[in-house]
């Protein structure tokens, strides 16, 4: 009885202790169908309950939009369509969380023996299409290119049943690709699709938006939904069939069969990941495009209203991070680890000695930003310390370090974030010295746990090393002549120097070794790298020279004669040593760190910036001479076929040998580069269209021509479009990407000239 009794009590005080699940809900835009699998699987699985969430999804009701639910507040969350931001601009405060799918299913559907194939065919039929349907970019774009004026049609109540389109009741009906068809050939009727991506025009679809009220006033529980809702969509995308049963078992008003189910889950598939595209993903140049094509049709836009449409730009998470890394981040507090004893990288703060400060630190709080990473600071009182955290797991990134082969087997290592050289610090007494060469059969100062320890042990082996807590008490050591030099990284000894007034030592040389700053991470945390990564890709060049500048007043400049600042005595002590002996070094440190900025690094081509910035300056040129000014856009076709058969590996293997093939084919006066995931600009001043179409036919040769490694055949789709009178930068880019589309469109291995 007394074992009862404690039970009831263990489970009374549980439950009592239990934190309450946050009711919320979401409206759904159509009948129950794979369309919405991402969102019964959450549910279904636990996914929402395991982030807090009790969510009910509510039915599809043809008399409540969901954008008017939600508004109301009858709803959390809503799925919609593009239509959504007309919504936005007509003032109601609509934010978009993710874009489930990245090319529209959306078709309009007709009996084949109709034979209604083109949009002029729609003029005096008979069209079931919904309001938000009427308001789709895709589809008003689509009519308004081929000349046919919406109010020449003929729209009719929606019944929502495709077999009406078998027995005649409509003409025309506004439907999935991945759904009617299906179930009207399982019926044994043929149908034609008229779809929008064959005129050029394909946009996101099934947009799961909220208010800014909710965004506002429960972030958290915002970040939990769209977290969950992805991982549900990744669960139903890699499990088709088994999704498709618990369809059929339980979200099945529609009685569709388990066959059909399982073919809408395939295609829809496609669409969400559509040209290689992350899950849910967005970006506001792409509803900028959008914003224009309305602004064209003559349907007013306010290019205020864009900010803060898109959820991303309002939680200032700029980086595009994959289901699996946005959950490590929701479950996960990251514990960084560090020594306050490597100035200007690390150090304790002049107001709050328990606070960490430094370049390591600036660099690691931009990528906190951007990724919304929860954090705790662990402080280690050496090196040693610092590395055993991360051997035993009690630590999770040390900010600062570079690879170490001993450090290998138990740690992940980011890209670097800035590079520098290593230096040697000798007493004021010695001349320069030419190299490390200089210094066999020396006593050199080093820090223990330093990665450069390693490389000279193995290239200078009759230098013999000192091992030191830090570079700070080996200039100790140095100054009271017990050490004949200390190496460290130029920033590094620079600060110390300066700071600890060593008015008897200077900077004599510089080694040939240069040390790539890294962030050190535990090797179980994979999607930890993966995140840090995408941080320092995130950081710009400016904002990297601010941090420089703030520690060691690094200036940039467009000569050869690039300089090192450093404030107070430093100047003093360095003048000589550092411009002298140093400044060829120092300008390839510069033009390195500014190559990194403006280089992809898969490529190595000029990356998304550096052609913002050449286009910027092309056109500015165009604008005052209007000389011919060309764009050659290059996309990969099949490329997802790639990665999914022969693995990423393989796919980024392909990208090289295509950067390759672009770079020697161009000429000199042009400009290719990556303009992200398989896609590729060329920029050709004083070219005409004709010009960049000779251009492009001489590439598709070389292509098809080309034995790629492993996958062997290829070919690409291109889209070439001119500067025209008063175009912006933006319009022929956006002409260029349409003839592109429209290259795909066409069977692929095509080139379009708009």
């Amino acid at each position: 009885m007394k074992f009862f009794f404690f039970l009831f009590f263990a489970i009374s005080v549980f439950a009592y202790n239990a934190k309450p699940l946050d009711a919320v809900s979401l409206k759904l835009q159509w009948a129950d169908q794979f369309q919405f699998a991402g969102y019964y699987v959450a549910k279904e699985k636990g996914f929402y309950r395991d982030v807090g969430l009790d969510v009910t999804i509510q039915k599809f009701d043809p008399k409540k939009l969901a954008v008017d639910e939600v508004m109301s507040g009858r709803s959390t969350y809503g799925i919609g369509r593009s239509s959504l931001l007309i919504d936005r601009m007509n003032g109601k405060k609509v934010v978009a969380l993710a874009a489930i799918f990245q090319s529209s299913p959306m078709v309009l559907l007709s009996k084949k023996s109709l034979d209604i194939t083109t949009p002029k065919d729609l003029i005096g039929k008979r069209i079931m299409m919904t309001q938000d349907f009427q308001d789709t970019i895709s589809v008003r774009a689509m009519l308004n290119a081929q000349g046919v004026q919406m109010d020449k049609l003929r729209f009719i109540e929606h019944s929502y049943n495709p077999i009406d389109i078998a027995n005649g009741k409509t003409d025309v009906m506004a439907c999935y690709i991945s759904n009617e068809p299906f179930v009207l050939k399982e019926k044994g009727v043929e149908t034609n699709a008229i779809n929008p991506e064959q005129y050029g025009f394909d946009f996101y679809s099934d947009i799961l938006f909220t208010s800014e009220d909710e965004l506002r006033h429960h972030p958290k529980r915002v970040r939990a939904f769209v977290d969950a809702t992805l991982r549900g969509w990744e669960y139903a995308f890699t499990h088709i069939e088994e999704t498709a049963q618990l369809i059929k078992a339980r979200y099945n008003g529609q009685n569709k069969s388990l066959e059909s189910l399982i073919y809408e889950g395939r295609v829809l598939k496609e669409l969400a990941y559509h040209d290689n595209q992350p899950l849910g993903g967005m970006n506001i140049e792409k509803f900028q495009r959008i914003s224009d094509i309305y602004k064209v049709m003559g349907i007013p836009q306010d290019e205020k209203r864009l900010h803060g449409f898109l959820y991303e730009n309002l939680v200032r998470q700029a980086l595009p991070l994959s289901v699996e890394e946005r959950s490590f981040i929701h479950r996960t507090t990251v514990r960084y680890t560090s020594t306050y004893t490597w100035p200007p990288f690390n150090f304790a703060s002049d107001t709050d000695k328990e606070k960490l400060e430094g370049i390591a630190h600036d660099f690691w709080d931009l990528i906190v930003q951007r990724s919304e990473l929860k954090t705790a600071y662990i402080s280690a009182p050496t090196w040693g310390a610092v590395f055993n955290a991360i051997k035993t797991k009690h630590a999770d990134v040390i900010l600062g370090t570079s690879i170490s082969s001993t450090a290998e087997p138990y740690a992940l290592f980011s890209k670097p974030y800035a590079t520098f050289p290593n230096v040697i610090v000798t007493n004021k007494t010695i001349d320069f010295l030419p190299g490390l060469s200089s210094l066999e059969g020396k006593r050199v100062a080093i820090g223990q746990g330093y990665s450069i320890v390693e490389t000279i042990a193995e290239h200078y082996p009759k230098i013999r090393i000192v091992g030191v807590e830090n570079t700070r008490e080996g200039l100790k050591l140095l100054s009271a002549k017990r050490v004949d030099a200390v190496i460290d990284i130029l920033p590094v000894v620079a600060y110390l120097i300066n700071a600890d007034h060593y008015v008897d030592l200077k900077i004599s040389g510089t080694t040939e070794f240069n040390f790539d700053v890294r962030m050190m991470i535990r090797n179980d945390y994979p999607e930890l790298k993966s995140i840090i990564d995408k941080g320092i890709d995130s950081i710009t060049l400016a904002e990297r020279q601010k941090i420089f500048n703030r520690y060691i007043a690094v200036t940039y400049e467009d000569k050869v004669d690039y300089r090192w600042v450093y404030w107070g005595g430093l100047i003093v002590f360095l003048i000589v040593s550092l411009f002298v002996y140093r400044q060829l070094e120092m300008g390839k440190y510069h033009k390195k760190l500014l190559k990194m900025a403006t280089t992809d690094s898969l490529t190595k081509l000029p990356n998304r910036i550096k052609l913002d910035e050449k286009l910027f300056e092309c056109f500015t040129y165009y604008q005052r001479t209007r000389r011919a000014f060309s764009i050659v856009m290059v996309d990969v076709d099949y490329f997802k076929r790639i990665n999914d058969t022969y693995g990423h590996l393989v796919g980024d293997k392909v990208l090289e040998t295509l950067a390759s093939i672009l770079r020697t084919t161009v000429r000199d006066t042009d400009t290719v580069g990556r303009w992200g995931g398989e896609e590729f600009m060329i920029i050709c001043p004083d070219t005409d269209k004709a010009g960049a179409s000779y251009l492009a036919s001489k590439i598709q040769s070389m292509i098809n021509a080309h034995d790629f490694e492993v996958v062997h055949t290829l070919t690409c789709s291109f889209g070439i479009g001119e500067f025209r009178e008063d175009d912006r930068v933006e319009s022929a880019v956006s002409r260029a990407d349409e003839a592109l589309y429209k290259a795909k469109d066409l069977g692929r291995n095509k080139i379009i000239v708009s």
